[in-house]
């Protein structure tokens, strides 16, 4: 058995209908009947609850609504760990490829965990795949 990391960009299509939303929904769902966690950033809930303001910021769902999501999110079947020790790396991983340190902390997470990560981020599966292929894309898993 193993665990598997997810990024917020996972996470926001277990809580947001988006595309891939089924997908990110399987993955729970498997790792769960497997006994196994999912692991997170602590960082991923701010992102999340980022994009759920954004949604209803932008008119795409009610207040109501925008309540649910964040309750959903804060129900989520996670294991957190804190991203603040990951800095070091993350900031080596962000200047080798030109790539934001939150998406830097999901691969140093990965790395420093030795376990496979998904994310929705193609740009940032196709610029460290190479180095880091535990990574995949959800559509690929």
């Amino acid at each position: 058995m193993s665990d598997t990391v997810v990024d917020s960009s996972v996470v926001a299509k277990w809580i947001l209908p988006e595309p891939d939303s089924p997908q990110a929904d399987r993955l729970i769902a498997e790792v769960a009947l497997k006994g196994e966690r999912l692991i997170v950033l602590d960082l991923a809930f701010v992102e999340v609850a980022n994009a759920i303001w954004k949604r209803y910021h932008r008119g795409l769902a009610t207040l109501d609504e925008t309540r649910q999501f964040l309750d959903d999110l804060l129900h989520s079947p996670v294991d957190v760990q804190p991203a603040v020790r990951l800095l070091k790396p993350a900031l080596e991983i962000a200047a080798k490829y030109h790539r934001a340190v939150y998406d830097a902390l999901f691969v140093a997470l990965c790395q420093d965990l030795g376990l496979q990560g998904v994310t929705a981020d193609e740009p940032l599966v196709n610029a460290i795949h190479t180095d880091f292929p535990q990574i995949l894309l959800l559509r690929n898993w």
